[in-house]
């Protein structure tokens, strides 16, 4: 898609602090003292030009190169599997990779800010190299979570539209390897019926179609809507959930189940310094493996004394697991923790690019590594960015609140509003009659020598009704001011619905469809055009992109 000239973005920054970013995160992006330790590269562009300059194969890449092409012969689009293989071969190319679970029509925003960052920083850095760099999604096509995939968040008036495809049996499956059948006909209707009628309705429908065709796996319809949109930027895939990547990565597997000991000791360690300044992402288990079973899919490997077993009631040795790896590899799922190393064998990987809680688990994995020979990759963080509308924007111009102000409460900024605009010394006029409410109890249980100790509570008694009572006629100014104000409380509510739906970032909680059919299919194309006029490197700051 060829970006169109016809409306230039304008893009404003805010600092992390002032949004709801974890102190990891932030402290990451600084560099501080605290962060040392947990990370083998600072967050800083020249750090991540040093790394993909300096990066050398751990061994023969030909045959990951041709596992990862054929990997990518469904998605490509206009260049073969053995040009690519040749280009991933090469000694000079070095990938840089992101990924995210397999949402449906792509899932919110934060998916194609993820792959416009790989994109992004893969264009500057084969720019400022002289490597050829190419971006990586890494789809996560073993990952469980139907329940998180399944729903697409769509904005109405005042509120956002959950639309979820239910399924009974989705849980005990890979996401990728459900297959769009007659169940997601009503998802894919309700999802049409929730888009406006607009200019660029019948061109994303027409996308979204042709991705997400019946009979088409989940993985190959998430990919090819990826690929559909940014393919033209160089864009591949890669994921675990393949017979070819199993074989390739056994001595991966088998390294986490001869040293599962080791590692969970090392994790737990590196976990425990983390807790001393921060809150560590995940959870330690005993085992970084998961199994295929035929009857109950995938379930966790639990390691206890040289035996591994599963809730389903699998129970064998660990002589007998690796002889199983030898045989079916296919059986065996990574965890959170084994998926970077298995990306790392698999590319020639010099960065990952991810969000906070991506970049706060990497902080539990340094020793990880290490046991497994092999260096911690540039961990950049993705892009973060708040879509301001043309209509949002001028309400922003009118109303008396910064952007960070809109991440509270709608009610708390009403009340703000309505009492400092509505009359800024109204607040005052009441609680100076309050007060001298108070004073003139005191003063009189004075004059009148009240000294019994039931007579003064009593006088309090009434000081306090005459209190609420002031507190009640506040509210009714209050209504009456808002009933006059109704116009601009209704704009607050507008942007605040806007920015933060659902009192959260907007980048989580909106679907990216809902921004492709109100402003054209090529709306990340001009974001990336926007972020090439910028010369925008490394994003440490959260962007607000007003369109």
């Amino acid at each position: 898609m060829t970006p169109t000239k016809e409306k230039t973005m304008h893009v404003d920054h805010l600092d992390f602090r002032e949004l709801s970013f974890s102190r990891l995160f932030r402290d990451y992006l600084a560099d501080t003292d605290a962060i040392s330790g947990f990370y083998s590269h600072p967050h800083t562009y020249n750090s991540l030009k040093k790394v993909v300059s300096s990066y050398k194969a751990r061994s023969d890449r030909r045959e990951t190169a041709r596992i990862t092409a054929e990997f990518n012969e469904p998605f490509l689009q206009g260049q073969t599997v053995d040009e690519l293989a040749g280009i991933l071969a090469h000694e000079d190319t070095v990938t840089i990779t992101t990924g995210q679970q397999l949402s449906l029509f792509g899932g919110p925003l934060y998916t194609v800010f993820k792959t416009i960052s790989a994109i992004h920083l893969a264009r500057s850095l084969t720019r400022d190299t002289g490597k050829r760099v190419i971006p990586v999604f890494w789809l996560a096509d073993e990952d469980h979570d139907f329940e998180e995939i399944s729903v697409a968040n769509i904005p109405e008036r005042n509120s956002i539209r959950q639309i979820a495809l239910p399924c009974d049996t989705c849980a005990r499956h890979a996401a990728g390897n459900i297959r769009v059948d007659e169940a997601f006909e009503n998802f894919r209707s309700d999802i049409y019926e929730a888009l406006n009628p607009t200019d660029f309705r019948e061109q994303l429908i027409s996308i979204l179609d042709d991705a997400y065709a019946p009979g088409r796996s989940y993985r190959e319809a998430f990919a090819l809507l990826l690929s559909k949109l940014f393919s033209r930027y160089g864009l591949i895939f890669a994921g675990s959930n393949d017979p070819m990547v199993k074989r390739h990565v056994t001595e991966c597997i088998r390294t986490a189940i001869g040293r599962a000991d080791e590692i969970r000791d090392a994790l737990a360690s590196q976990s425990e310094r983390l807790d001393q300044h921060y809150h560590q992402q995940v959870q330690i288990t005993d085992s970084l493996l998961f199994w295929h079973d035929d009857e109950h899919g995938r379930v966790r490997l639990q390691h206890a004394d040289g035996h591994w077993q599963t809730e389903s009631g699998l129970s064998l040795s660990t002589d007998v697991l690796l002889q199983q790896l030898e045989e079916t590899p296919e059986r065996f799922s990574p965890n959170v923790f084994l998926r970077p190393l298995i990306q790392d064998v698999l590319l020639p990987n010099a960065a990952y690019i991810g969000g906070p809680a991506e970049i706060a688990y990497y902080g539990q994995m340094k020793p990880v590594y290490e046991l497994f020979d092999m260096k911690m990759p540039f961990l950049a963080a993705r892009l973060s960015a708040t879509l301001v509308e043309p209509a949002i924007q001028r309400f922003l111009e009118e109303l008396p609140f910064d952007i960070p102000d809109y991440t509270k409460r709608f009610e708390d900024l009403e009340q703000h509003y309505l009492r400092k605009f509505g009359n800024p010394e109204l607040d005052g006029h009441f609680d100076t009659w309050k007060k001298r409410v108070e004073e003139l109890t005191d003063e009189m249980t004075g004059l009148m020598g009240m000294e019994d100790p039931g007579l003064q509570k009593h006088a309090r008694a009434i000081s306090k009704e005459y209190s609420k009572s002031i507190d009640k006629l506040r509210k009714k100014m209050v209504n009456a001011i808002r009933q006059k104000e109704e116009v601009q409380v209704n704009r607050i509510r507008k942007v605040k619905h806007a920015l933060f739906p659902n009192d959260r970032l907007q980048e989580r909680e909106i679907s990216h469809i809902y921004y492709m059919n109100k402003f054209g299919v090529d709306i990340w194309d001009r974001i990336l055009q926007e972020l090439e006029e910028q010369d925008q490197d490394l994003f440490d700051r959260h962007f607000l992109i007003h369109l």
